[in-house]
């Protein structure tokens, strides 16, 4: 129903800056949102009284006294209207439902997908049960955010959604989504610079710098992943030679480790070669197996010289490492920030690391989430 959508949209700038700060800051006092919008009381009266009619905020507990009556909190109505965030992975697709508290309070994955039809009847399937459960009407869904990885033919499924829906859809990759949601709501907030960096099949990257989400060539999220370290290098599925991609990505680490074992008969597994696969060798190299070790080291010394370049050009103050293999591999998470640190000779720096970031493998789907809400304060 797009009318939730657009009687959100059509407030004031007056009302959505008091609904933004609710939403990053709540429960908060009057006091409070008087200091925050320099608004006069009276006027600030008039934007609460319209937000609390329109069901987006609701006065909660009763704060604390600094001495005569306790003031009012305000915080966002958790029970009125809702956001979908989906996530499109190369290995997984995950739909969660968020309030606009941006706290999930349901979500469904599935791994392993074939093609394109399969994606669209998981994502349809999943949220009718989804809002059957939760006793969700789709007239309190507000839109749906969708964070996507490159050459995901998308057309088909926006055009189910809104079939079945009928709510307004925002689509952006996922690094992006990612980025956002961590820099509105998760790690990265009250921060001006961040990163996010997603280590799996391929590298992808989300950046804010100065508050403002940077694009790149074409809206690509894998041109860091793409970014030359050793002009001798391994073969990229690019073309080029020496690419982050080409240490970094799971299948190629796969890929190595099979190819040296092959070498090497003195290895015994416990599984056939054929069927191992990177969790396999990320645990192995925990093990301290000699060449699943090399092999992760050989990845995280090119993938941290790679971060210091970008380190140096962007200057963030947040860095989140996420994906498959910072997930399974605190070797690779280790060595690629100690190696990042030593190259730009800051290792006292005040940069901070996040192996994850606050929503953990959730960050894009919970940021494509965020993607609605970013549209509605527009």
């Amino acid at each position: 129903m797009v009318n939730a959508y657009n009687n959100i949209k059509k407030l004031n700038y007056r009302c959505k800056s008091v609904l933004d700060i609710i939403q990053r800051k709540g429960p908060v006092t009057k006091k409070t949102l008087i200091d925050l919008t320099k608004m006069k009381l009276s006027t600030l009266n008039r934007e609460v009284e319209i937000l609390i009619n329109n069901k987006l905020i609701t006065e909660t507990d009763i704060g604390e006294s600094t001495g005569g009556r306790k003031p009012v909190l305000y915080d966002i109505n958790h029970r009125s209207f809702y956001a979908v965030g989906i996530d499109i992975s190369r290995t997984y697709v995950k739909v969660v439902i968020t309030n606009l508290k941006i706290q999930i309070i349901s979500e469904k994955t599935m791994y392993d997908f074939k093609n394109t039809s399969k994606v669209i009847e998981f994502i349809t399937d999943s949220l009718e049960d989804m809002m059957r459960e939760l006793e969700i009407d789709k007239s309190q869904i507000i839109g749906i955010g969708i964070g996507i990885v490159k050459n995901f033919d998308i057309d088909p499924l926006l055009s189910n959604l809104a079939g079945k829906l009928d709510v307004p859809v925002f689509v952006d990759n996922g690094a992006n989504a990612a980025v956002i949601g961590e820099y509105y709501f998760g790690k990265g907030k009250d921060m001006n610079n961040i990163c996010y960096i997603n280590c799996g099949v391929g590298v992808r990257t989300g950046i804010i710098s100065s508050g403002t989400l940077i694009r790149t060539i074409n809206n690509a999220e894998d041109a860091f992943g793409h970014m030359i370290v050793d002009l001798d290098g391994e073969l990229c599925t690019c073309g080029n030679y020496g690419c982050i991609e080409a240490y970094v990505s799971i299948l190629n680490i796969t890929a190595k480790f099979i190819s040296e074992v092959k070498k090497d008969k003195k290895l015994t597994l416990y599984k056939e070669l054929e069927q191992v696969n990177y969790r396999d060798i990320c645990e192995m190299a925990d093990k301290n197996d000699e060449i699943a070790a090399n092999i992760i080291k050989d990845a995280a010394i090119h993938f941290g010289i790679g971060l210091a370049n970008f380190i140096r050009l962007l200057n963030p103050q947040l860095v989140i490492l996420s994906g498959p293999l910072i997930y399974n591999s605190k070797l690779f998470y280790d060595i690629s920030r100690e190696i990042a640190l030593k190259k730009i000779g800051m290792l006292n720096s005040d940069i901070i690391f996040s192996r994850e970031g606050y929503y953990e493998n959730k960050s894009i789907a919970v940021g494509a989430a965020v993607l609605v809400l970013q549209e509605l304060k527009k």
